[in-house]
């Protein structure tokens, strides 16, 4: 038997994202669940074939490399959820959106616009794939009850200011921090 694998997420995206990778990462860590979150972020071209998950948030412009990024996530086949903030955009922009049109761009207004469309695919990822997270049956109880949270008409919200959870990083779970035989050094 196998143990639960955290779930490995990649988040593409310029440095004008940084407001909108700042509401995924609390929306991870208040996810209702545990189950590890290992995060990476442009630039690291290398992380994109060891996700489970590749994400792309895409502003006014492209910017290097979120395309090489997006390429190798489709190359190594990941599953990709797209997301593309309302702003005018840069001829640049404009092409790279309609020529990824097949990937089924998610609009939305601002950073905290972008938290509901980003759980409710989150919650699906980890329904579909329950078994390779070890998600239990009160995990998956919890993720039914809260789709059904985001599927009713939005609350008002509150502002967003950048306090680091936008970075990569690693949201640890009990049980599912530490690969079977590690110990913390300085253990005897």
């Amino acid at each position: 038997m196998s143990l639960p694998a955290q779930v490995r997420l990649f988040v593409s995206g310029g440095p004008d994202r940084d407001e909108d990778r700042e509401v995924i990462g609390r929306l991870l860590a208040e996810l209702p669940v545990n189950v590890g979150w290992v995060i990476k972020r442009t630039p690291d071209i290398d992380s994109v074939a060891e996700c489970h998950l590749f994400l792309i948030l895409l502003g006014a412009d492209i910017v290097a490399p979120v395309g090489l990024e997006l390429w190798w996530a489709r190359r190594t086949e990941k599953p990709v959820l797209a997301y593309h903030s309302e702003t005018l955009r840069t001829p640049a922009g404009l092409v790279f959106l309609q020529d990824n049109a097949m990937l089924g761009w998610t609009r939305y207004a601002n950073p905290l616009a972008l938290r509901r469309p980003v759980a409710r695919d989150l919650t699906r990822f980890l329904l579909g794939h329950a078994d390779r997270h070890g998600l239990t049956l009160p995990d998956i109880e919890r993720l039914h009850r809260l789709m059904a949270t985001l599927d009713e008409p939005a609350a008002g919200a509150m502002a967003v200011k950048a306090t680091g959870a936008g970075g990569g990083g690693v949201i640890l779970a009990p049980g599912k921090d530490q690969p079977a035989g590690a110990r913390l050094i300085g253990d005897q």
